[in-house]
């Protein structure tokens, strides 16, 4: 469901005489299928009408029809609607919000089709910082599937002219661009007019095949952080690139610092934390692995017993987020079946010169990492014992060094 407050000029018609507009809520019905309907509010959210004319847009016989996301197309002077539709996207317009007109689709042997896509999203990025130079992205969810081994997100860069979204002909149709190599980042949204004309998301830190299985009480499943995103040439390529907001720094606690170490072997840091924020460069040198490894548990013999690691692999070129010693190894899947929740996620990277960049976010059950500025990020759950609050270092094969490294402890948003 979107909800959109509605101070374009009441294209509606709900709010006439309404001090300061409304809120209009865009949302997917089921009676009698998948369908887009409104309802709308004169109260500030406090109560809620449906429009009497619901659906906006009827279902025409298709089962998968849904999450609309629909923003203000000023050059065309109209709402613009990007809706799933199966392995697609429809596009739509409206002067009102209520009578709606098809512009078209986008999909077919674009990027990954190894399960449904979900949750749209289409909006605008200066690329390369150059207002003259602005693409549009589409950003989609792919549902649980064999293929990814669970639930992922693509994107998609190119045009947007009102009426159709062209992909850049520079990228190859079938060529896959993963949002958040990690596993658990789905259904992401951006917020429309975000202080200082900035585009934030968040997305759903979890995963289709096991939804409903957190370890977690009084709660179940949790948002990733903000999102900064922005559009960098990477390699010829337009690339969504993404960056933990910049107010998330409020959170902060006094730093704990590390400069110039050489790690050979195994480097525990003085250091424990749950929540934390980390940032480091690390010289790879000759090694033939290096990585972190946070919410880190050791044995009285000093072996590690529990962690998760954020690690390059130099002799495969991957970058990999591993919780096979995460603390958790099985969860329950939708269908009642086990799922080995003990994995390893790579993706292809390749340090520019000889250096890896992290920003990492750790919270009581959950690991971002930001590399290289944003260019890859991955997202991973993970559920360890309360008591796994170590930080370490490793280099295997050779000797890394770390330019820095520094920890701020965060504090809570909540309690």
């Amino acid at each position: 469901m979107l909800v959109l407050k509605h101070q374009l000029g009441n294209t509606t018609g709900f709010f006439d005489g309404v001090d300061g507009g409304g809120l209009v809520a865009i949302y997917t019905s089921t009676e009698g299928g998948e369908a887009q309907s409104l309802a709308y509010s004169a109260d500030r959210g406090r109560t809620w009408q449906r429009y009497t004319d619901n659906p906006v847009i009827a279902n025409d016989g298709r089962t998968d029809f849904r999450d609309p996301k629909v923003f203000w197309h000023e050059a065309t002077h109209s709402w613009v609607m990007v809706v799933s539709v199966g392995g697609a996207v429809d596009l739509y317009a409206s002067p009102d919000l209520k009578q709606w007109r098809y512009l078209s689709t986008f999909g077919e042997g674009q990027g990954l089709h190894a399960a449904v896509w979900e949750c749209p999203d289409l909006f605008p990025l200066n690329l390369d910082d150059n207002p003259a130079n602005q693409r549009w992205v589409l950003t989609v969810s792919v549902g649980d599937n064999a293929e990814t081994n669970g639930s992922t997100a693509q994107n998609f860069v190119g045009t947007f002219d009102g009426t159709t979204f062209v992909r850049d002909p520079a990228t190859p149709p079938e060529m896959v661009q993963i949002t958040d190599f990690g596993q658990d980042f789905y259904a992401a949204q951006t917020f429309e007019h975000a202080p200082d004309g900035r585009r934030i998301w968040m997305g759903w830190m979890g995963n289709w095949r096991y939804p409903y299985s957190a370890p977690t009480q009084a709660w179940q499943n949790a948002m990733s952080i903000p999102r900064e995103l922005s559009l960098r040439t990477v390699e010829g390529l337009a690339t969504l690139i993404q960056a933990p907001v910049e107010e998330l720094a409020e959170l902060r606690e006094d730093p704990f610092t590390v400069e110039e170490l050489v790690v050979e072997g195994d480097t525990p840091l003085d250091i424990t934390s749950t929540t934390f924020e980390l940032t480091t460069e690390i010289e790879v040198g000759d090694s033939d692995e290096v990585g972190l490894r946070v919410r880190e548990k050791r044995a009285g013999d000093g072996s590690v017993t529990q962690a998760t690691v954020i690690g390059l692999d130099l002799s495969s070129g991957e970058l990999f987020l591993d919780r096979t010693q995460g603390g958790l190894a099985t969860v329950a899947t939708r269908d009642g079946g086990t799922f080995d929740f003990a994995l390893r996620r790579t993706t292809a990277f390749s340090p520019q010169d000889g250096v890896v960049r992290l920003h990492v976010f750790v919270d009581e059950s959950s690991v971002e990492v930001f590399v290289d500025d944003g260019e890859l990020t991955g997202t991973l759950l993970t559920f360890p014992a309360a008591d796994a609050d170590g930080l370490s270092i490793y280099s295997t094969g050779g000797t890394a060094t770390v330019r820095k490294l520094t920890v701020h402890p965060l504090r809570s948003i909540w309690r």
